[in-house]
């Protein structure tokens, strides 16, 4: 390796080599305002001349990219700082993950869309003939700023540029962004590579600036769209990021006035309130839509448009932004301390009043999980209180997040205003032709909002069902974290979604007898406690990142199993816990030996989605399942209730969980969560028992239990049940090495002993 071209990129801090005599004109990156950082890379170009290189490589994150011989070219910005290089000639690249889910992942994604990849125990490599680089500020001078290296003109490479270029910013657009962020506020660093010429066109991004993410993909193009899409390979982060590094910038408060005349168009105001860690920090990047078409993905479509009227500080001042790709940047006076507390306000319109199918409908508009009013860039920053004000024409009337404070009508207009003083992650809002019915249920209200269509006797039941789904909940949890419960309509079906304080259920659980509804209504109980679970795991414990959606997705899903199985004795008439459990495990089989459950959010190709619902919703539930049949009910209850508690309606991680089970168990347990939740596969286990007498009246029970060392180890708790005089009795071993002997003293003979009878293990017994 040469030392000229090594690079080392440490999160906070990255030594950068110059020569003391350059052969280029390098300039550096100017310290500038918003507005002149986007114009400096808004046009990019090569330098005239460039370098020959040989034998360099240079190294960011998780990549290594070594160029064995060519041409070097400086990409140059609009006032001649380095944004970046191009080269041209031999090299080569290898990209490692370390996160063993992501390993697994990595694994599954190449075989899926990039067939001509190959990994191996996380690691890819590869050949290429061009190389594309852009950083956020000029790094590795070294390698094209040395007087000793010999010139080359770069002419002749100028029209294969700028068509890498445009694929790279078809690919990110938003560098331009990342860029002006990570120079304006002094911390972070963002790295763009693309490789081509080799087996497959890849692209990797080191994102030290947002999220704390490094991102290598693979390219799709789609016929008779000019446009390309990447697809992810491997998604890990990078060493030293922590949830507390992802909330620098953390929304506190939002107060937000949505006002539509007509239910399809007009304004909303945002009113936020963001803890700022760093001091001089100038820049404040949000999500914030710029469209709400439902027939493209492209940021710039001007169909169903929100546009950025104005953005003002708490004295009213207007401040600079930018609102592109998603994204708004905001450019803020430097902040003078650390811990600040900031103050905007942001103010949009636009036709973005639309239902779930991004169309203009006569029923309802949401806005929900969408970017419809600015929040922070990364999951571990969203944790605030709101109030939140909707005006919307009737017959419409509006349903929010949060308690409703106030609800009027004034003229051809119906106004509710609502609040949380519990901190949220979103806030949900609803407008619609809807029928109210409101019922307390042991101190919370309940209300269901529904189309006239919907039959009376379902209107007054619901209520009752809810409130007794929660009370189970709350009795195992803990007081369910908001005191008022917004259950409404949406006219389509085969679906639920819960916001905090809302849940959102399909038309079939208001008409069940209906025939478009009859394929929906099995398990639409299940659902509804599902999506109540959900205020507890995803609100109360809120998401740190993807890795963590199983918190989410099978706690609630696992939950709703056990709110079945507490309120209907049998599954004859009721699509309760057993028949639940027996759904699970069919599933499992097909996701069993991919990619782990940690890796979900991560998985491409035509069968990702496939894949993701079966890792969260029947592989994440049985892992649950096999936990709390392990330990207990007492405890696996206890660790949910101490891991809720800790979080405390913040985000919280996978670690977190370990951590709580682990303070309720008294021993380590962060062994399951590896090994279940980060690996794939299920425990292949060779059982070997004796029963002997053993002295007067007395018997032995002994064995071993066997498992094949290595990575498909995985420890278990072995559960041996047997029939005494019509009395079950059982005893339990704990595998946690690939041979476990046991041994039992009995004080009577037993009747046939069974390892795991229930399967409640996720083992095959051999």
């Amino acid at each position: 390796m040469s030392r000229r071209g090594r690079l080392a990129l440490v999160v906070g801090l990255i030594a950068l080599a110059s020569a003391p005599c350059a052969a280029l004109d390098v300039k550096p990156a100017p310290d500038t305002s918003l507005a002149a950082a986007l114009e400096e890379t808004g046009t990019m170009a090569l330098a005239s001349d460039g370098v020959t290189i040989k034998n360099e490589r240079v190294d960011f994150g998780h990549m290594e990219i070594s160029f064995a011989e060519g041409t070097l070219v400086p990409v140059l910005g609009k006032s001649g700082a380095t944004l970046g290089v191009y080269f041209e000639g031999r090299g080569g690249y290898l990209y490692t993950t370390t996160d063993v889910a992501d390993r697994a992942a990595l694994s599954v994604n190449a075989a899926r869309v990039a067939k001509s990849i190959r990994t191996m125990q996380g690691r890819v490599t590869d050949d290429f003939k061009s190389a594309l680089i852009l950083f956020s500020e000029p790094q590795f001078t070294d390698l094209y700023a040395d007087a000793s290296l010999p010139h080359a003109s770069a002419s002749a490479m100028s029209g294969s540029f700028q068509t890498m270029l445009a694929g790279a910013l078809s690919t990110y657009g938003d560098f331009g962004f990342f860029t002006a962020t990570a120079r304006l506020n002094g911390h972070g660093r963002f790295v763009y590579a693309e490789l081509s010429g080799g087996l497959e066109r890849v692209g990797y991004a080191f994102d030290d600036v947002h999220n704390g993410r490094e991102r290598f993909f693979n390219f799709r193009k789609l016929a008779d769209y000019n446009v390309r899409f990447s697809e992810t390979l491997s998604y890990q982060s990078i060493p030293g990021w922590t949830a507390e590094r992802r909330k620098t910038i953390a929304m506190t408060r939002a107060e937000v006035a949505v006002d539509t005349p007509d239910n399809r168009s007009g304004t909303i105001d945002s009113d936020l309130t963001f803890h700022v860690h760093d001091a001089g920090t100038r820049v404040l990047p949000l999500l914030l839509l710029n469209n709400r078409d439902p027939d493209s993905a492209d940021w710039s479509s001007p169909k169903n448009k929100l546009t950025v009227k104005r953005v003002v500080d708490a004295n009213g001042r207007e401040l600079p932004f930018s609102h592109r790709y998603g994204i708004l940047l905001v450019e803020i006076p430097p902040t003078a301390a650390a811990d600040a507390d900031v103050k905007i306000r942001v103010e949009t319109s636009g036709e973005v009043f639309v239902d779930m199918k991004g169309h203009h409908g006569d029923n309802y508009f949401s806005l929900n999980y969408e970017d419809w009013y600015p929040r922070p860039v990364s999951w571990s920053a969203r944790s605030f209180t709101f109030a939140v004000k909707v005006r919307c024409k009737k017959p419409w009337s509006p349903v929010t997040s949060g308690k409703q404070t106030s609800s009027r009508e004034d003229g051809d207009f119906v106004t509710a205003e609502a609040r949380s003083d519990v901190r949220v992650d979103t806030i949900a809002v609803f407008g619609g032709k809807y029928v109210t019915r409101g019922e307390t249920v042991d101190g919370v209200l309940i209300n269901i909002h529904a189309y006239a269509m919907a039959r009376k006797n379902v209107l007054d039941n619901m209520p009752k069902l809810a409130g007794s789904i929660a009370k189970f909940y709350a009795s195992l949890l803990g007081p369910m974290p908001v005191d008022e419960l917004d259950i409404v309509e949406v006219p389509e079906y085969g679906f639920g979604i819960s916001p905090p304080g809302l849940i959102l259920m399909t038309t079939e659980a208001y008409k069940p007898h209906e025939e478009e509804a009859n394929y929906f209504v099995e398990g639409v109980n299940a659902r509804l406690a599902h999506e109540i679970a959900h205020q507890w795991f995803a609100h109360k414990a809120a998401l740190a990142g993807p890795d963590d959606n199983w918190l989410s997705e099978s706690f609630a899903e696992y939950f709703a199993g056990l709110a079945m199985g507490a309120m209907n004795g049998d599954d004859k008439n009721v699509f309760g816990f057993n028949k639940m459990i027996a759904n699970w495990k069919g599933q499992d089989k097909y996701c069993t030996d991919g990619a782990p459950i940690a890796a979900a959010d991560y998985l491409g190709g035509e069968d990702g989605d496939k894949d993701r619902t079966c890792l969260l919703y029947a592989r994440g539930p049985l892992v649950l399942h096999m936990l709390r049949t392990s330990i207990g009910n007492d405890r696996f209850a206890a660790a949910a209730k101490k891991y809720l508690d800790t979080a405390n309606n913040g985000p919280a991680t996978t670690d977190d969980y370990a951590k709580a089970l682990s303070d309720i168990m008294q021993m380590d347990m962060r062994w399951y969560v590896d090994q279940w939740v980060r690996r794939s596969g299920n425990a292949q286990v060779g059982i070997e028992q004796h029963l002997d007498a053993d002295g007067p009246g007395g018997y032995k029970l002994w064995g071993v239990i066997r498992q094949a060392p290595g990575d498909g180890f995985k420890k278990l708790l072995v559960p041996f049940v047997w029939d005494n005089g019509g009395k079950t009795e059982a005893r339990v071993v704990f595998a946690d090495e690939p041979e476990k002997k046991f041994e039992f003293k009995l004080a009577s003979k037993p009747g046939t002993v069974k390892p795991d009878p229930y399967q409640n293990n996720l083992a095959v017994y051999k």
